[in-house]
C-alpha cells in the first residue's frame, strides 16, 4: 500500500509524488524482470547493458604499454588521462545527486516538521526532491558529454595508432633488440662475478684454517654449492644443477622474451610461418612447397627404420610435389 503524499507537496503545479512514486516501483519492477533465471543478477536492461558494453569498449582502446615511447601516443594519453579523471568526477557528482533524491523526501518531512513546530513562522518549506531531481538531470547529462568527449578522443588515439604502426612496430622492434643485448651482456658477465666471488670465499676459508687444509664444502660449480634447501625452494626441484645450466637457461629465457610469440601474436607481427597442414585447414594450391618437401624428406628418413614402409609411402603421398 503506498502512502499518501503530503498536503504540503500536493500542488497542481508540481508532479503528483504519488503518480511518481508507483511509476518509479513499476519501473523497478520491470526491471527486476528482466534479469535472466539461472544467471544470478546479470542485467540484460539494454540501457544499462549498453553502458558496460561502452564501458569495456573504453577500456579495451585506452589500453597501453607500460613503457610510453611515442611522443605522440604519449599526447593523445594525456588528453584521454585528462578526461576519464573528469569522467569520474562527473560520475561521482552524479551518484551524490541520486543519493540526495533519495534522501529528499525524508529530509524534508523533518524540515516541515520543524516548521509545524514552530509554530508554522514564516514560508512553509518548499520540498527539494524536485531541485535534487534537477541536479541529477543536469549531473547525467554531464556524464554523457564527457563520455561522448572521451570516446572521439580515443577515436583519435585508434586512428593514429592505425596510422603510424608499421614504425611504432620498427622502434618497439629496436626497442627489443636493445633490452635483450643488454640482458645478454649482463648474463655473460655472471660467471666472471660468481668465480670473484668464490675466490674471496676461498681466501676466507684459508685465513680461517692456515695452516691446517680447508676441509671443503659443497660443489662449487653448482648451483648454490649443491645445497638442496636453496635450489628446492627457488626451482621446486631436489636435483644438482651447475651453475653453467643456470646462465643457459637465462640466455634461453632472454631469447624466448625476443621471440616467442603465439601463433596469433606472430600473425599480427607479420613473423608468423607459412601455413601447414599441421596448423591450418588448407587447399593443397595454399601449401607452402619447401613444407611439403621437407615432409616427404621425413618421410623418407622414417621409412628406412619402419617396420611398415609401403604404409608410410601412402602417406607422404600428399607430400609430393606437383608435376
Amino acid at each position: 500500500m503506498t502512502r499518501p503524499a503530503p498536503y504540503w507537496a500536493e500542488e497542481d503545479a508540481k508532479p503528483d509524488l504519488v503518480a511518481k512514486a508507483s511509476a518509479k516501483m513499476a519501473t523497478d519492477v520491470a526491471r527486476e524482470r528482466l534479469h535472466v533465471r539461472g544467471v544470478g543478477h546479470l542485467p540484460v536492461d539494454q540501457a544499462l547493458a549498453g553502458w558496460e558494453l561502452a564501458s569495456e569498449e573504453r577500456a579495451r582502446l585506452g589500453s597501453r604499454p607500460t613503457t610510453r615511447r611515442w611522443r605522440g601516443l604519449d599526447k593523445l594519453d594525456g588528453e584521454i588521462d585528462r578526461l576519464t579523471a573528469k569522467l569520474g568526477e562527473a560520475m561521482a557528482r552524479l551518484q551524490e545527486a541520486e543519493q540526495a533524491i533519495q534522501a529528499a523526501p525524508k529530509q524534508d518531512a523533518r524540515t516541515l516538521a520543524d516548521w509545524l513546530a514552530k509554530g508554522e513562522k514564516g514560508l512553509r518549506p518548499e520540498a527539494t526532491i524536485y531541485e535534487r531531481e534537477r541536479e541529477r538531470d543536469a549531473g547525467r547529462l554531464l556524464v554523457e558529454a564527457v563520455q561522448l568527449e572521451l570516446d572521439q578522443a580515443l577515436k583519435r588515439r585508434l586512428e593514429h595508432v592505425e596510422k603510424h604502426r608499421d614504425r611504432m612496430l620498427r622502434d618497439a622492434r629496436e626497442d627489443v633488440g636493445a633490452a635483450r643485448a643488454e640482458l645478454a651482456t649482463k648474463v655473460a658477465e655472471l660467471p666472471a662475478l660468481r668465480e670473484r666471488l668464490l675466490e674471496a670465499r676461498e681466501a676466507l676459508l684459508w685465513a680461517a684454517s692456515y695452516p691446517d687444509p680447508d676441509a671443503g664444502f659443497g660443489f662449487p660449480s653448482a648451483l648454490a654449492l649443491g645445497l638442496r634447501a636453496p635450489v628446492e625452494e627457488t626451482l621446486q626441484t631436489p636435483a644438482r644443477i651447475d651453475y653453467r645450466q643456470v646462465v643457459a637457461a637465462l640466455g634461453r629465457d632472454a631469447d624466448a622474451l625476443a621471440e616467442a610469440f603465439s601463433m596469433e601474436q606472430a600473425e599480427r607481427l607479420g613473423t608468423a610461418p607459412g601455413k601447414t597442414l599441421l596448423t591450418h585447414a588448407l587447399w593443397d594450391f595454399e601449401v607452402d612447397p619447401a613444407w611439403k618437401r621437407s615432409q616427404l624428406e621425413r618421410a623418407r628418413e622414417v621409412a628406412a627404420y619402419s617396420t611398415n614402409p609401403q604404409r608410410v609411402a601412402q602417406e607422404a603421398a600428399d607430400f609430393r610435389p606437383d608435376p
